[in-house]
């Protein structure tokens, strides 16, 4: 995604300004729904949002009256803009740096934008910086360590997210593993990062979830879903 708001392709031809207008920041509310369960609730103080698009998160981050102020920064203005109280900026943030000063900020969220992402090693040491001392950088993106996607990659050589369609229509360039999470948290500084897989499964080739046949089934193998949460040490 090494686009210019004014949508100029990177290295991998993909137009990420023209995929943002396309997409108008659009993220499931299930999504949404379980990002604030596990994160969203709990932050405080300054929070920096990434990837903001119509600004359906931030709506969220509204209803939490610990926050304090929150800032967004987007490729292209989809409408968080126009949110009350919202500090917008235009930018690219896998080769920008993010709109806030040196240990500024106590939450960074990226709710499903590191895999629209050409280099996210570059923005997760920017939310490193950014963060104050025992902040927390949280994002989500599809889990490609899920039985359904190591099937995937093995039978057809690309990950259930990230086939030409997705490529082309999505804008998912970059597959993220829990291993690639925990090898950016550490060279950016990151003293824990810890995983959770709250959204269902699917089966491959197919709509159904694992769990409509096994409700309990849980983690890492039977979610599409990879949330992670980073801490910059105190």
């Amino acid at each position: 995604m090494d686009s210019d708001a004014k949508g100029n392709t990177g290295p991998l031809g993909h137009d990420a300004a023209a995929y943002a207008r396309r997409q108008e920041g659009l993220s499931p509310e299930p999504l949404r729904d379980a990002a604030w369960s596990v994160a969203g609730q709990r932050a405080a103080g300054v929070v920096l949002d990434v990837g903001s698009g119509r600004g359906g998160w931030i709506r969220r981050l509204q209803h939490n009256p610990n926050i304090d102020r929150i800032v967004s920064t987007d490729i292209h203005d989809a409408g968080a803009s126009r949110l009350p109280g919202v500090e917008f900026h235009l930018g690219d943030v896998s080769r920008d740096a993010l709109p806030c000063a040196d240990a500024s900020v106590d939450w960074v969220f990226a709710i499903e934008v590191l895999e629209h992402l050409a280099n996210p090693r570059h923005f997760v040491k920017e939310a490193f910086r950014v963060l104050r001392p025992g902040g927390h950088l949280f994002f989500t993106t599809p889990n490609n360590d899920s039985l359904t996607a190591r099937l995937s990659f093995l039978v057809r050589g690309y990950f259930p997210a990230f086939c030409d369609q997705d490529y082309r229509d999505s804008g998912h360039i970059t597959p993220i593993t829990e291993l690639d999470a925990r090898r950016m948290a550490k060279e950016a500084g990151f003293q824990s990062i810890d995983f959770d897989y709250p959204l269902p499964g699917r089966i491959p080739r197919s709509s159904v979830y694992w769990q409509r046949w096994v409700p309990g089934l849980r983690g890492r193998l039977w979610s599409d879903g990879l949330f992670a949460l980073m801490t910059r040490p105190g």
